[in-house]
């Protein structure tokens, strides 16, 4: 695969992207002959493919989120002020605590709902 040149990758792509192209026309002409389906799909309309489309992710967004928040506690730690009334000692012992008997104090309230 060393041996390989930028113009043999890119005829190589040009040819897969061909040969799946005519796999769809192919599969769209069965289906019309099999199916009578006439009807174009959403994504051939607008020349786009489902497996092309990505959800949206939230998931930069959060790491950013986190990424201020350590840094407002590195900050408010530093300077030694506080922020909202929270210093950096109550937010270390917020996040310190075991809430585990509270979360299984609310299961069992909530399996007795029931």
């Amino acid at each position: 695969m060393k041996d390989v040149t930028s113009e043999q990758k890119l005829q190589l792509l040009q040819q897969i992207r061909s040969r799946y192209n005519e796999d769809r026309y192919d599969m769209r002409d069965r289906e019309r002959i099999l199916y009578g389906r006439e009807s174009v799909r959403p994504w051939e309309e607008d020349g786009m493919d489902p497996e092309q489309e990505r959800p949206q992710s939230t998931f930069r967004l959060r790491i950013l989120l986190a990424v201020l928040l350590f840094a407002a506690v590195v900050m408010i730690d530093s300077n030694g002020t506080s922020l909202g009334g929270l210093t950096a000692e109550k937010i270390y012992q917020i996040i310190s605590a075991d809430y585990e008997d509270k979360i299984e104090e609310w299961v069992e309230t909530l399996s007795q709902a029931k």
